[in-house]
């Protein structure tokens, strides 16, 4: 179990890091959040079944994590991103500038339709999977993409001055 246990920290560490990072937008508490997670995963390993991937388990665990906290630190205050948590060297974005632009829209969302498009757009999960994840059904989730994203590229060109006749 120990050895498994190892194997799934080192495959997946980083990626519930940035993903807790993209929920909170702040180093420190995605660190902290990372080592609650695989506190968690450690201690109901054993309980693990395979009705769904380790991967989305995870990804369960480390949302529920991230809920868990937001409730104890004050029920769901937002929280600032930091300007000097905005450089990743692992950055996939073309330019800073961008980044910033989307970090801040992010922020603009709610939990769930953040989790929706990180987990959908920027992971790659399918809709089972965050069916199992956020434990909403396969067309909530749908519903709930189409919304977020729509959501989402109206605060975009809002804030890069696009008015929809031009797009």
């Amino acid at each position: 179990m120990g050895h498994e246990i190892e194997e799934i920290y080192l495959k997946y560490k980083d990626n519930i890091y940035n993903y807790l990072y993209q929920l909170s937008f702040n180093k420190h508490t995605a660190e902290e959040l990372t080592q609650d997670t695989f506190l968690k995963v450690f201690k109901y390993f054993n309980g693990f079944k395979a009705q769904s991937t380790v991967k989305s388990w995870l990804y369960k665990i480390a949302r529920n994590t991230y809920l868990d906290y937001n409730k104890k630190k004050s029920l769901y205050k937002e929280e600032t991103i930091e300007e000097n948590e905005l450089v990743d060297k692992n950055d996939d974005y073309k330019n800073l500038n961008e980044k910033i632009v989307i970090n801040e829209i992010l922020n603009k969302l709610n939990e769930s339709e953040r989790t929706l498009i990180l987990l959908r757009d920027l992971y790659g999960f399918s809709y089972i999977e965050i069916s199992s994840i956020m434990e909403l059904t396969i067309g909530q989730i749908k519903i709930g993409i189409y919304r977020a994203r729509k959501k989402f590229k109206k605060l975009y060109y809002i804030e890069c001055g696009v008015r929809k006749n031009e797009i």
